[in-house]
């Protein structure tokens, strides 16, 4: 497959996908569900005090995914015509990463 985007860049992705994921996926369901079954939360409070670990480099893969896009939009500019669905996939991907992280706590209750 064909990618416009460089192998170091694609790396990155998959590197810090996976803890990013998981981190968000954790965030999301405390905003959302947690929220709803059991009243207002203090959003990241128990990972942070349970696995803490997990906390700082989730966060730090959440953010490198927050940045990922902006550092990826040069390439997919730059050669637009040669864009493949992976390409696409990985940013949509991080797109919602963005959005999970940006959404007030307050809007999805």
């Amino acid at each position: 497959m064909k990618s416009v985007l460089p192998k170091w860049l694609r790396i990155a992705w998959v590197l810090l996908a996976p803890l990013g994921f998981l981190f968000i996926t954790r965030i999301a369901y405390e905003k959302t569900i947690l929220t709803w079954r059991q009243g207002p939360q203090m959003i990241g409070f128990s990972i942070m005090h349970v696995m803490p670990v997990f906390f700082i480099f989730g966060a730090i893969c959440c953010y490198g995914l927050m940045l990922w896009p902006l550092i990826s939009a040069y390439f997919l500019i730059r050669r637009h015509k040669d864009i493949s669905k992976m390409d696409i996939a990985m940013n949509l991907l991080c797109v919602y990463v963005i959005v999970i992280t940006v959404i007030p706590d307050k809007f999805l209750t």
